[in-house]
């Protein structure tokens, strides 16, 4: 079957277009590989605080400095139900069938779009303005009793809803200020925060202790236009790209860190990897191979099979390793599972064994017709309460410490072979 998005062996530019359109970033002279930078890399250009990182903040990634990409953006060889991308209609089968781009000259590349997104789109400016908008908000807060929407805010204060609402979203999760009732449409000052507060200056003091500086803002963005870290992990399987291993030989030559993430269905090529990465996530889709079937829906034969391989190989590879479970309520994240995932970590002994709530955005939320049964899209997500409560199960059983949860990112981390006490952080590419 033929594929309008290729065209003489080449993604052709009605593909590109469609991500374009949003903050990707398609590079390299044949367009598989793409760029894009993720939530937290902005939340942290807010504030540079520690507590405006993502969840790789365990292994010392720092959000701002981290290089989100892939080299096989369209390629996969699942299609998976809680996948995020267009698979419908974006994904170009799960062979790798263009001309691959060198390495070197991808991250080359690569690097200098991170840098026109930090400097042109998220521009120092907009986060000293949220900063000042902040303090502002506070004051009038302060001195205007009651409560105010993003219409009054705006027009009192003199600025666009859209930096009032930046603004309110920062204040509102470092407990500045409470909304009304679960609208989440009329905010005022926090009771606590108001008690304590006497003067304009004394807002201005307590914003820089507890969310942020302008010293503070100004060297975050300095650092950010110099990335650490690549997350290969953006779209489509990276493993399917024919020059992986010297992919992350080039990031490695730049003193960068690396994490690739795999669906795991390519033992062949991890075994043959020559350089491997500074952590290598396999993704755990379900406790059995029918489940699988249901939620990968793999393109390929023996794709159980072929997981169970590379979780094999995991004791051998000189490198940190993970096994991920991309957690689907009460469809592959179920009590009666816990036995289930308990016996595959045991047997595979990977360093880390994490269960991270799969993201509700994009196009995951077609879930619902994916899966074709009668719940509703809600159902399927798994809040942080949910998955901490099969998570504390899964450490009773198991005996695995968890070592670290993320509520926002909706990631809690166990140690398996790894010893509890030993900091995760890594030090070296």
């Amino acid at each position: 079957m033929t594929n309008r998005f290729i065209k003489d062996n080449r993604i052709t530019n009605e593909f590109i277009e469609t991500y374009t359109k949003t903050t990707y970033r398609i590079i390299g002279d044949h367009k598989h590989t793409a760029i894009k930078p993720c939530h937290w890399l902005e939340q942290k250009l807010m504030t540079g605080r520690s507590n405006r990182n993502c969840y790789k903040g365990i292994f010392g990634i720092e959000s701002h400095r981290c290089l989100q990409n892939t080299p096989s953006l369209p390629f996969c060889n699942h299609q998976c139900v809680f996948c995020w991308r267009d698979i419908e209609q974006g994904s170009l089968g799960d062979k790798f069938i263009v001309e691959p781009d060198d390495p070197k000259d991808l991250i080359d590349t690569m690097v200098k779009h991170q840098q026109d997104i930090i400097q042109n789109h998220l521009p120092l400016r907009r986060y000293i303005d949220n900063y000042e908008i902040m303090n502002d908000i506070l004051y009038f807060m302060f001195i205007d009793k009651g409560y105010h929407n993003i219409e009054s805010l705006s027009e009192n204060i003199h600025v666009s809803k859209n930096k009032i609402e930046r603004a309110l979203n920062l204040l509102k999760n470092q407990g500045f200020i409470t909304s009304s009732d679960n609208s989440l449409n009329l905010f005022k000052l926090d009771d606590e925060v108001k008690s304590s507060l006497n003067s304009k200056e004394e807002i201005e003091l307590l914003v820089n202790r507890l969310i942020t500086t302008p010293d503070e803002i100004i060297s975050v963005h300095n650092e950010a236009l110099y990335p650490n870290h690549a997350a290969i992990s953006l779209d489509g399987e990276p493993l399917l790209f024919p020059r992986i291993s010297e992919l992350v030989e080039e990031f490695k030559k730049r003193k960068m860190t690396t994490f690739i993430v795999t669906n795991g269905t390519l033992p062949t090529t991890i075994s043959n990897m020559d350089v491997l990465p500074s952590q290598l996530y396999i993704t755990l889709p379900a406790p059995n191979e029918e489940l699988y079937k249901k939620i990968c829906r793999p393109m390929i034969k023996n794709g159980w099979n072929k997981i169970q391989e590379s979780f094999e190989l995991l004791h051998s590879l000189s490198t940190r390793t993970l096994i991920r479970l991309t957690a689907i309520k009460d469809l592959n994240l179920k009590k009666e599972y816990i036995d289930d995932y308990i016996k595959i970590i045991e047997k595979a002994n990977p360093n880390f064994f994490e269960i991270k709530g799969f993201t509700l955005q994009a196009k995951a939320l077609e879930i619902e017709n994916r899966v074709k049964d009668n719940r509703s899209i809600q159902d399927y997500f798994p809040d942080f309460n949910f998955l901490n409560t099969i998570a504390k199960e899964f450490e009773k059983k198991s005996g695995y410490p968890i070592i670290y949860r993320n509520t926002p990112s909706r990631d809690i981390l166990f140690a398996v072979n790894w010893e509890k006490e030993k900091s995760p952080i890594i030090k070296t590419p």
